[in-house]
């Protein structure tokens, strides 16, 4: 019997895009269809370094190069514990950000320098099979995220978030080795749903099998 491998999807951008609405509504279509899916996120609440990113957030930034160590040592085990066994299962993994956040939040803090961070990302850890980048204005995701939220966190000042989006953009735009699915969230959660099924389709058409053994 032949089984298709997993499927590898990294769903990106600044908050208030509807990336985690989408997965969500993504994972039950896909499971409509057989298929099996699982959701992650990082930072991850399941290590030292993603606790202190999770508290960072709201008892201040430390220093780049700290936040970015924290960041690696949480990818590292939400990778190897989490990621590369659901896919060896062949199952459909979204992860609700991944190194390309890391790039883009990190890189303003690096003079834009995104480019490296993507560079030392992609020598320890696995290319997404699509990265799905969901662009919005930063003023209606800080609607969106303010009226979600009572008080938003220091990743979400509005200099530093339309810094942010330019940087996915321009990873969008410039970056010669990732998948991209450019979104606008501006659309409706079932227009934004339909696109990404459609593409999803066609990635799951294109996978390869392996025989079970």
């Amino acid at each position: 019997m032949e089984q298709r491998n997993g499927l590898f999807i990294a769903f990106e951008g600044i908050d208030g895009t509807g990336k985690t609405t989408l997965a969500l509504n993504l994972k039950e279509r896909l499971e409509a269809l057989g298929y099996s899916v699982v959701i992650y996120k990082e930072p991850t609440n399941e290590t030292e370094a993603g606790k202190k990113i999770r508290a960072s957030y709201f008892e201040g930034r430390a220093s780049l190069e700290q936040e970015l160590q924290w960041f690696i040592e949480d990818r590292e085990w939400n990778v190897n514990t989490r990621i590369l066994p659901a896919l060896a299962e062949s199952k459909i993994v979204f992860l609700d950000r991944y190194f390309f956040s890391t790039a883009a939040y990190q890189g303003v803090r690096k003079n834009n320098d995104w480019i490296s961070i993507l560079e030392l990302n992609r020598k320890k850890f696995p290319e997404p099979d699509l990265t799905i980048i969901f662009d919005l204005d930063v003023q209606v995701a800080v609607k969106r995220i303010m009226r979600d939220r009572e008080t938003a966190n220091t990743f979400e000042g509005i200099q530093y978030l339309r810094d942010v989006r330019a940087l996915f953009l321009e990873m969008f735009q410039l970056d010669t080795i990732g998948n991209y699915l450019l979104i606008n969230a501006e659309k409706s959660i079932e227009d934004i749903s339909d696109e990404i099924y459609e593409k999803l389709l066609e990635k799951l058409k294109q996978a390869p099998t392996k025989k079970e053994k």
